[in-house]
């Protein structure tokens, strides 16, 4: 317990150490520590103090670079973090690959007996399915007078001692399904056979029986089908990320918890192109041998996949780190100093995983505590990006408009006070009345700029200008709202960003008479310029020739007023 406080403490005071070059002190305000600043003769915005250079408590101190983060730990500090290294050296990776299967039929130890020709089935040997039948056994007969046709054409030919006509007439017999085991019979007998045998072509169990004795059949009919089982077919599945162990021809050790007799080992046949969506698994076709008979298909198989992969470049598996950039490890440098670097990985077996890229053979990773490290180099890196010091973000009231770091969103929401100033502009002018749901967007966007700008100009402006916006008094005219409201943004409109406005073509006006200002759009030929004030002789005001804020991005174009009201 008392090494995980220290270092939490390490840990937080480490927090507010931004990244600075390694030729360059930090200094802090000894009340605010979360200030710090380049500048020794500087002093504490916040409350005046003169600064104090910065003194590394945690025993932690960053260097940057243009292409990485280091950070420089004490020798006290690594063993408190309880921090352990491991070397980049190639590993031998032999791996043990576990899948599950079951036992299937080989399809190609199927054979089909179907009819060649128009016939009955006569003296049919096989009675049922599951019946045992070997090469060369009569399976049944077949009458066909089709077939006795040509046996009769045979013998003649025979007879007629016609070599060109007897190889024909055979060659028909062929076609019509009469086998040569039959043939060579009718020719050697030279006897009419009337009812054809047809003996099985190889040895299986009927596995589908499709007619009986007497029964009558057509070309394609199927007779009968036949399956060997003299060797089987193991199908396995093999969990997605170690498919890339697998390959063609690959021994595989079996275990059959039905069959403890049978052959415990097969070859792989075919590996499937497809992964099953649901399961996340490749299926794998195994041979396997079983002459014996102990296999049946549906049997459960344990399975095991030797994999010799040899040597590859690794690191200690809890070494590596994950975020949303990928896989890094934290680097050890030498003398307590660390870096992260991204790497890509390869397989993962005996709790080393194979580096692809970003390590040498002969580095050295940190393998324990190297969360500490990585949350240490990733806060400096993201100092770093921002490419400015924490100080330009130190708002106070003496901070003009100009300079305050206002992003696009920012501007947008002070765009909505600008759209109230044209659009009480617009109902003045043409007399009709204000719809208050049109203000609160405006108010809205105020509350949000108050929020963010505490402690800048921005919050007495804003209040301002919503105070002119909400003025709903008896009292109070259009012309005096409208008044009031361009008073309120007048620091804002010619100190803020004046290019801006400029740039979308609305113009500031100003009655000679009174004094009091308004916004247009530029006049076009189908509106002319329009004094709310009355008639008196009105200026336009140009916009300040300065630059606005370089620093803020170019905004999105000023909302059209008349949307709100047409």
């Amino acid at each position: 317990m008392k090494l995980l406080i220290m270092i939490l403490i390490a840990t937080c005071l480490s927090v507010y150490q931004p990244a600075f070059a390694a030729d360059e002190t930090s200094y802090t305000c000894p009340m605010h520590p979360h200030y710090i600043s380049t500048d020794p003769e500087g002093i504490c915005p916040i409350c005046g103090m003169d600064l104090v250079p910065v003194r590394s408590e945690s025993g932690i101190e960053t260097t940057t670079s243009d292409t990485s983060i280091e950070i420089s730990v004490s020798s006290e500090m690594i063993q408190l973090m309880g921090v352990r290294m491991a070397s980049v050296k190639y590993t031998a990776f032999g791996k043990l690959v576990r899948a599950y299967g079951n036992v299937q039929a080989n399809t190609r130890r199927e054979v089909v007996s179907a009819s060649r020709l128009e016939g009955w089935i006569a003296d049919l040997a096989v009675t049922a399915e599951g019946d045992l039948v070997q090469s060369g056994q009569l399976l049944y007969k077949v009458y066909s007078p089709q077939l006795i046709a040509a046996q009769k054409d045979y013998l003649a030919a025979l007879e007629g001692g016609n070599d060109k006509l007897v190889t024909a007439s055979s060659q028909r017999l062929l076609s019509l399904g009469m086998q040569p085991l039959a043939i060579s019979g009718l020719g050697k007998n030279q006897n009419l056979i009337e009812k054809v045998p047809v003996f099985a072509e190889s040895s299986g169990i009927v596995q589908a029986l499709e007619a009986r004795n007497g029964a009558y059949v057509k070309p394609g009919n199927v007779i009968l089908k036949l399956q060997s089982y003299a060797d089987v077919w193991v199908i396995a599945s093999v969990v997605e990320q170690d498919i890339m162990f697998i390959a063609k021809s690959l021994p595989v050790t079996l275990d059959f918890p039905s069959a403890p007799n049978a052959p415990a080992h097969g070859v792989v046949d075919y590996i499937y192109p497809t992964i099953d969506p649901v399961t996340r698994t490749l299926k794998v076709r195994i041979v396997v041998d079983n002459k014996a008979g102990y296999l049946r298909p549906g049997a459960f198989a344990d399975i095991s996949f030797s994999v010799d992969a040899g040597e590859r470049l690794s690191i200690p598996r809890e070494a590596i780190l994950h975020d949303s950039d990928g896989a890094h490890a934290i680097i050890s440098l030498g003398e307590g100093r660390f870096s992260s670097r991204k790497i890509t990985t390869g397989i993962t077996a005996h709790g080393q995983t194979e580096i692809l890229s970003g390590l040498q053979s002969g580095e050295i990773v940190v393998v324990s505590g190297q969360f500490m490290l990585d949350s240490e180099t990733n806060l400096r890196e993201g100092f770093s990006k921002l490419s400015i010091r924490p100080t330009t973000l130190v708002v106070t009231p003496e901070t003009p408009l100009s300079k305050l770091p206002l992003d696009e969103k920012d501007i947008a929401l002070m765009d909505h006070f600008v759209d109230l100033a044209l659009y009480f502009h617009e109902a003045k002018t043409d007399g009709y009345k204000v719809d208050p749901a049109f203000l609160n967007p405006a108010l809205e966007a105020g509350d949000k700029l108050k929020n963010k700008f505490t402690n800048s100009q921005l919050v007495p402006l804003i209040t301002k200008i919503q105070a002119a916006i909400t003025d709903n008094s008896k009292s109070s005219s259009l012309s005096h709202r409208l008044s009031a409201l361009m008073d309120a943004l007048g620091p804002w409109l010619l100190n803020g960003m004046p290019d801006h406005y400029k740039s979308e073509r609305i113009e500031l006006f100003r009655d000679l008479d009174s004094g009091q200002t308004w916004l247009q759009e530029k006049p076009q030929e189908s509106h002319s310029l329009s004094n709310p004030y009355g008639s008196g002789e009105v200026e336009m005001v140009p916009w300040p020739t300065r630059s606005s804020n370089t620093s803020h991005k170019t905004p999105p174009a000023v909302a059209d007023p008349h949307a709100a009201h047409h």
